[in-house]
């Protein structure tokens, strides 16, 4: 852009009595140029919002959510049910066992002893699917609503 004395002279500081600033006191060149570089400023934020689904996101990923891995498992269940019906079930495998991320570390305090974490709580949950609990753990497997 290049600004001479003519183009710089409408271009003034707001009072401190003026309420809102608009662009409408601007020459209209630089108006349709601020409005253009807004404009491709905002296109990136905007396609990256609309490009983000809530799809299931395929066999053998972990879905962050059990209506997710529940939606891919009823996508899939007329074709895998043929010897014996799939009622679909899922569980959240991130939250079965202990692991790294949620260890204790324990140290000696004076003459006892002192846990931290060393740590989350827990993993963000991460649920799969299959057509049948495929152990026999209570209340690991849960049935998928609709099936």
């Amino acid at each position: 852009l290049h600004a001479d004395a003519r183009t710089l002279k409408h271009i003034s500081a707001p009072s401190p009595s003026a309420s809102v600033s608009t662009c409408d006191s601007l020459p209209p060149a630089m108006q349709s140029t601020l409005r253009f570089f807004a404009a491709a400023a905002l296109a990136p934020a905007v396609a990256m919002a609309l490009s983000v689904k809530a799809d299931p996101k395929g066999a053998g990923q972990p879905e962050p959510t059990m209506d997710l891995a529940c939606a891919e498992c009823s996508k899939y269940a007329d074709n895998l049910g043929r010897a014996d019906p799939c009622v679909c079930h899922a569980t959240d495998i991130m939250g079965t066992f202990a692991n790294d991320a949620t260890k204790e570390l324990t140290t000696r305090k004076e003459y006892g002893s002192e846990a931290t974490d060393t740590g989350r709580k827990r993993l963000p949950e991460g649920w799969m699917w299959h057509c049948r609990p495929i152990s026999a753990t209570e209340g690991l497997w849960k049935q998928c609503p609709g099936s």
